[in-house]
């Protein structure tokens, strides 16, 4: 009996350094900013050590026994029906909480690109 079993290669952090130099964790401002992917947000979930409904309460969703639907959505594949896109300041929250980005640098991201006098 033969078995294929199928094998991904994947682009996607899985370390904080390797998030670090992520486009999708530069601030939003940042010419080279690109939206986190699905694998991206179950990346960093992971990394941080968050359920999904840890992370629905976290961004406030509605949360059930079974889990959070927004979260779910987050990681579905952008093919699919299902999929919406994370909220930004949540997003950035998660790269908080994993010591990837700072308020700090979003200030000085907004003051660089922006030309802002925060």
């Amino acid at each position: 009996m033969s078995e294929k079993i199928k094998i991904y290669s994947s682009s996607v952090a899985v370390t904080v350094e390797a998030f670090k130099n992520r486009s999708c964790s530069l601030p939003a401002c940042h010419p080279n900013y690109v939206s986190p992917t699905p694998q991206d947000i179950k990346s960093l979930r992971h990394l941080i050590g968050f359920s999904q409904t840890d992370l629905g309460v976290l961004g406030n969703k509605s949360v059930s026994v079974k889990g959070c639907t927004a979260v779910r959505k987050w990681e579905s594949a952008t093919d699919s029906t299902e999929y919406r896109p994370m909220d930004y300041c949540l997003w950035r929250q998660m790269l908080y909480i994993a010591g990837i980005s700072s308020i700090n640098d979003d200030i000085e991201a907004l003051r660089k690109y922006k030309n802002l006098n925060l």
